[in-house]
């Protein structure tokens, strides 16, 4: 093989390798950890949990940002900004609440991008539970 091919061969999977790490699978415990020492201060992700000073996150992903019935102290800012949850809309936010809503009151951001992207993660095994539908007889 000529230097050349093999530095090719060489840089190909240096590339591929950094994509593989990159692309990393979320650590859920780590997630839920991080949940707990930074968010849940502020927010719940149990049904029925005792009011909070920020809105439950329970079943938060596929939900329009600022619609939970349950909790009345969303700002303006975020019942006007047409968000609707996503690994992606909550990744931007936590990163920095303030620049991609501005006049938000949600104070904390995550800096570290994998800490983030774990949470998110997390958040988006917590199911909002169904509705009770009573039987027709």
């Amino acid at each position: 093989m000529s230097e050349i091919r093999r530095l090719i061969v060489i840089a190909a999977s240096l590339v591929t390798s950094a994509g593989c790490f990159a692309a990393s699978k979320p650590d859920l415990e780590n997630g839920k950890t991080t949940f707990t020492s930074m968010c849940g201060v502020c927010h719940s992700v149990e049904k029925n949990a005792l009011p909070t000073p920020g809105p439950g996150l329970l079943g938060i992903m596929g939900r329009k940002a600022a619609a939970d019935a349950e909790f009345p102290s969303y700002s303006a800012a975020l019942k006007s900004s047409g968000i609707k949850w996503n690994k992606k809309t909550l990744d931007k936010f936590l990163a920095n609440p303030g620049v991609m809503v501005q006049g938000t009151t949600m104070p904390m951001m995550i800096a570290d991008d994998k800490s983030r992207a774990d949470v998110v993660a997390y958040l988006g095994t917590l199911k909002a539970p169904k509705a009770d539908k009573k039987k027709k007889k």
